[in-house]
């Protein structure tokens, strides 16, 4: 028989946790007790973030496999970590879900879960479970990074050349490669690049990592929610509106409604749409003064860097077609209380 206890066992039997009351390294207390208590690190601070994974507004159960839905929910919050420039640590994890999820289904995703908890080398510190008709995953995460290293939105000022890591639009074209084909398209696509940004996103923790530690960047947030709404909430904070040159976005292949078709082709069509309004790439999005722009690789182990335009004075974002001709760019991203 199933119950709260038994399930809380089997996570954190599967996830790579700390338990028990024995202090082990930073951990001083782990799952098993009302609270989990760490020590900071001298010199560092403490980065915290937390993120809700919720069944029918973020995943669909009948398209999305278990495993995807544990990995992807870790990976999205680990993304704002990346963002700041801190290294993840341990998370908390606060899990609902309904009575028949709670066998194989449960397992999948808690295996999905565990292998991002590796790949990021964090440990599940505690959470709490409960039943509910539809899954609910809500996840606190903590990292870490040297004081004074923190990158913030709220830096960029007008000159600073602005900057996209990866390819855009690849994981709305993995949603939509999904929707259309089903459950039998992962096992048709499985090398499609834009399937797997979709279900297994890579947060950039190395080049948050390296922003952090070089102080390049003035500002930085990750892409969750599309370019053009989260440019907008960046230049917000930073009181401060951007160009962007739509020539210059790096759209990924496979959003593209044609391979081989060169930028002027498809400016105004679907791949570009992706690349500006598409959610869950999980890139980032950083600003570096122009005097220093030099010092950006265009690749950074393995993941490119490109200028794609820059800060100016007053408010707004603006684009810039390749005939030179320039409109404002509306946040078209996603946004839960709007209609989408």
């Amino acid at each position: 028989m199933r119950n709260e206890a038994s399930i809380i066992a089997r996570l954190s039997g599967i996830i790579p946790s700390r338990t028990g009351v024995r202090p082990s390294g930073d951990v001083l207390l782990g799952i098993g007790d009302d609270a989990a208590v760490i020590r900071p690190r001298p010199g560092f601070a403490t980065v915290l973030s937390t993120d809700a994974f919720v069944e029918d507004a973020h995943f669909l159960a009948r398209l999305h496999p278990p495993d995807a839905v544990g990995y992807k929910a870790l990976a999205r919050a680990v993304s704002d970590l990346a963002a700041m420039g801190a290294a993840p640590r341990y998370f908390l994890l606060t899990l609902a879900l309904p009575g028949e999820k709670a066998g194989a289904w449960l397992e999948l995703f808690a295996r999905g879960m565990a292998r991002a908890t590796r790949r990021f080398g964090m440990r599940l510190i505690g959470g709490d479970v409960s039943r509910h008709d539809r899954v609910f995953a809500a996840l606190t995460v903590i990292g870490e990074a040297r004081r004074g290293r923190v990158l913030t939105r709220s830096g960029a000022r007008p000159g600073d050349a602005l900057y996209v890591t990866g390819r855009l639009g690849a994981a709305q074209a993995g949603l939509e490669l999904l929707l259309r084909e089903g459950p039998r398209g992962i096992a048709r696509r499985a090398d499609s690049y834009s399937l797997k940004r979709h279900l297994y996103p890579d947060p950039r923790l190395a080049i948050g990592a390296w922003l952090a530690a070089s102080k390049l960047a003035t500002a930085a947030m990750d892409i969750s929610d599309g370019l053009s709404t989260d440019l907008g909430r960046l230049c917000a904070a930073s009181r401060a509106g951007a160009m962007v040159h739509a020539s210059a976005l790096p759209v990924a292949r496979d959003a593209r409604p044609g391979a081989r078709r060169e930028p002027a082709e498809y400016e105004d069509g679907v791949a570009l749409r992706r690349a500006l309004h598409g959610g869950e790439d999980y890139e980032l999005l950083f600003t570096v003064p122009r005097r220093l722009a030099s010092r950006v690789p265009p690749r950074f182990r393995g993941v490119s860097l490109t200028h794609i335009g820059e800060i100016i004075s007053g408010r707004g974002v603006v684009l810039l077609d390749a005939a030179g001709r320039s409109r404002p760019l509306r946040p078209l991203g996603w946004d839960h209380f709007a209609r989408q």
